[in-house]
């Protein structure tokens, strides 16, 4: 599948943050739908790229979601 290049520069950002990519689906258009190996909730992300402050505020989320997977499960 080709990923465009601003998807690639997020996932890299989430990279950075810890995150490990496992799956991408492309969705309807502009959308993809991503699994990490931290957490079994899949991530629905935009391949806009243009908004660095969102994909700040959503790698914060995703560190909730990861911080209270890891809680329940031990």
């Amino acid at each position: 599948m080709k990923v465009p290049q601003c998807l690639r520069k997020q996932i890299l950002e989430y990279e950075k943050a810890g995150f490990h990519v496992i799956d991408l689906e492309n969705r309807s258009g502009s959308h993809f739908k991503i699994t990490f190996a931290e957490f079994p909730t899949p991530q629905i992300i935009t391949k806009n790229g243009s908004d660095p402050r969102a994909i700040k505020n959503t790698l914060a989320a995703d560190r909730r979601d990861m911080k209270e997977h890891d809680e329940k499960h031990g």
